[in-house]
């Protein structure tokens, strides 16, 4: 059996060597690659995205050859589902594709994040003792009526009224679009209406009609309880449009990545506790050097992701889609103070190891995210031998996808293992890793319910490629190679030593 990935890195440096001073499109560049061998009848769920919208080109490609939804694109307001009258439009050209091919152009659609505002109650925002609105500094803005552009704060006590508003200025462009296609995925990239203690509280302890309504209830408690009510009514009104849709996952709906990792950590979140039967599937942020130290670290991102899952797990959800970035371009990372020398760009090879880690976790399936706007745009040309790191990002996390699609029966019919240790932040769960003898080389393990069957992730984040001997319950001791991009092993017992067979390949010599 070949590797498949030294497969197509060698495709890539052909492409470079013939190339080097062509100018290249996302598509064009897309459909030079050796596409991804997905696996016939598998049902992951298709890849999505998140930032500024892709060329209608390179959104059908990814759909056609490399395990992604077709995007949409943006959010779907009034505006855009109006442009569904227009034939010659992209969005009709999209829904034109979905519908006649659904199974091969799954469609991916952002939810709007309109709000009610002017048609609201008073109750909607959160006032002081004299009936004043407050702005985010708890300062009264001696106003009693909301007008466009008051810089006001959600209330958690508003009214269920106000949510089922909002769920239906989301709920009824989409059903403009549903009524010409199937939605396979639809996105809330939530971020509005109740917030977070660490920004709200010093404005809601000044509202008399909150405090009544939290009464002894913690405040971590109560927010969630509120806020997880109101995207419920909001997920109602979407999900009974999207009906038959593959998944509604809301941003974040997370086990919590930095629980217990910090004092006041519960300002920053909602607890999964409340929150889960918002989202069809848990869903965690992982972007690289974003309020983590990246592979490698006190605070890595394998480190922050399996303290969520532990918890999710705890909590009756073993698998997620979570939302990924390698990176983007930055000087310095948020909560790291130290300038970045890799400019922000995580290595791609150590995102391909960290990504069969979060699979092997039970992920299954993901958003690829961007958050910097390329120069030119997403749409501009680049050398053939210099393809951007946000579109090589997507080309990993396909390949990953892919390599999965042949494990899926491991995802889904299998469990984590938890490992003899306790969690590094939450030492009332366990650690969910194998111990190796080196810090940066990490270990997962997934066991089949009802088989002497394993799944066994090798990584060595720190990028230096080691053997390592571990003891897998019930399997007992095994050598396993980790690399840089990691090692998946399928391991059995059939009356003698274990037998390991290398899973890290993609086409149909896998079964």
């Amino acid at each position: 059996m070949r590797c498949a990935r030294m497969d197509w890195l060698a495709w890539l440096i052909v492409i470079a060597a013939c190339g080097a001073a062509r100018a290249e499109t996302p598509a064009g560049y897309l459909r030079k690659l050796p596409k991804p061998a997905f696996a016939k009848g598998h049902t992951l769920p298709p890849l999505t995205r998140y930032g500024w919208t892709l060329p209608f080109d390179a959104r059908v490609e990814l759909a056609k050859n490399w395990g992604y939804c077709l995007e949409f694109g943006g959010y779907v307001t009034e505006k855009s589902a109006a442009r569904l009258d227009d034939p010659n439009s992209i969005e009709s050209r999209l829904v034109r594709l979905a519908a006649a091919e659904p199974q091969t152009y799954r469609l991916s659609v952002i939810c709007s994040r309109r709000l009610p505002s002017a048609e609201a109650p008073p109750e909607t925002w959160a006032r002081d003792a004299n009936g004043h609105l407050l702005n985010g500094k708890a300062e009264s803005m001696d106003g009693t009526e909301w007008h466009k552009g008051m810089r006001t704060v959600y209330s958690p006590a508003a009214p269920d009224s106000v949510w089922r508003l909002a769920g239906t200025y989301r709920a009824d462009p989409l059903r403009e679009v549903r009524r010409r296609c199937p939605i396979a995925i639809v996105l809330n990239g939530g971020e509005y209406g109740i917030g977070v203690l660490g920004f709200a509280q010093k404005v809601w302890e000044k509202d008399p009609r909150i405090l009544k309504d939290k009464g002894d209830m913690p405040w971590y408690e109560y927010v969630s309880r509120r806020k997880a009510r109101a995207e419920t009514l909001i997920a109602e009104a979407v999900k009974k449009v999207a009906h038959d849709r593959l998944l509604y996952i809301y941003y974040t709906t997370t086990g919590g990545t930095h629980r217990n990792r910090s004092g006041g950590w519960q300002k920053w979140m909602y607890g999964f506790q409340w929150m889960k039967p918002v989202s069809d599937l848990a869903s965690s942020e992982h972007y690289y050097r974003h309020f983590n130290s990246g592979w490698t670290g006190k605070d890595d991102l394998l480190i922050q992701a399996l303290n969520a899952r532990g918890f999710e797990i705890a909590h009756g959800r073993p698998l997620c889609y979570d939302w990924l970035c390698a990176g983007w371009p930055r000087e310095k990372g948020l909560g790291s103070p130290e300038p970045l020398a890799d400019g922000g760009l995580g290595d791609l090879t150590r995102y391909e190891g960290f990504l069969k880690c979060l699979y092997t976790a039970g992920m299954v399936g993901g958003n690829a995210g961007y958050y910097a706007y390329p120069k030119g745009g997403f749409q501009a040309e680049f050398p053939a031998d210099e393809p951007p790191h946000w579109l090589r990002q997507m080309v990993v996390f396909s390949r990953v996808h892919a390599v999965f699609s042949h494990l899926e029966g491991y995802l889904r019919n299998g469990d984590l293992l938890p490992g003899p240790a306790r969690h590094r932040f939450s030492t009332d769960q366990p650690a969910y890793e194998l111990p190796t003898g080196h810090a940066d080389t990490r270990v997962l393990a997934r066991r089949m319910k009802n088989a002497p069957k394993w799944l066994l992730t090798a990584w060595a984040a720190d990028g230096r490629e080691r053997r390592v001997t571990v003891p897998v319950p019930g399997l007992g001791k095994v050598t396993l190679l980790a690399r840089p991009n990691a090692t998946v092993y399928r391991a059995a017992l059939a009356n003698g030593p274990p037998q390991l067979e290398e899973a890290s390949r993609m086409g149909s010599d896998l079964d």
